[in-house]
């Protein structure tokens, strides 16, 4: 498996996800908000391109239209978790408990992810479109580096479905 198919990319994010969570604990003040923030733009551009690449070839397959709504459905509750963290003030106990609630929902989608809906992708689509996938999946980073451009808004599982993804050229 290439560092570069889709799936090695959105398992290196997933890493990144964990540890980005857990540095929040040591941080305070401007530096807690600035990464809280770094990581609410990061948990939106992730969402995105699973919508736009992942989700759409994971419907195609066995269960995958179920695993597909499960996932927006997952990244929808990720969106709302981390939305009401932006509600409290930074470093306050509400705060904290919002920003525990939006690592849990995540954590717990990452994992569904991993274990029910990587393997089967991974046999269904051959390496050369998951390399395909995954430069698309950096270039759609560098497209909306921090969100920029995202609305910010819940998926809907019919548009994800639908979305085409041209299965060669990275620079379709």
């Amino acid at each position: 498996m290439s560092d570069f198919e889709i799936t090695a990319l959105v398992l290196a994010e997933h890493e990144v996800f964990r540890r980005e969570f857990a540095a929040l604990d040591d941080l305070s003040g401007p530096e807690l908000a600035a990464a809280w923030e770094a990581l609410h733009a990061r948990l939106e551009v992730h969402a995105v391109a699973e919508e736009q690449l992942f989700y759409p070839l994971l419907a195609q397959e066995a269960d995958g239209e179920e695993e597909t709504a499960e996932g927006v459905h997952d990244h929808n509750e990720i969106r709302h978790a981390a939305a009401a963290v932006g509600e409290h003030e930074v470093g306050s106990e509400p705060w904290w408990e919002a920003v525990h609630a939006a690592r849990q929902v995540n954590a717990d989608h990452m994992a569904e992810e991993e274990t029910d809906f990587f393997p089967p992708f991974r046999e269904a689509v051959d390496d050369g479109q998951r390399e395909a996938l995954g430069m698309r999946w950096l270039a759609f980073h560098d497209e909306h580096e921090r969100a920029r451009g995202l609305s910010g808004e819940d998926a809907e599982v019919a548009e994800v479905v639908a979305t085409d993804v041209p299965a060669g050229d990275p620079s379709v």
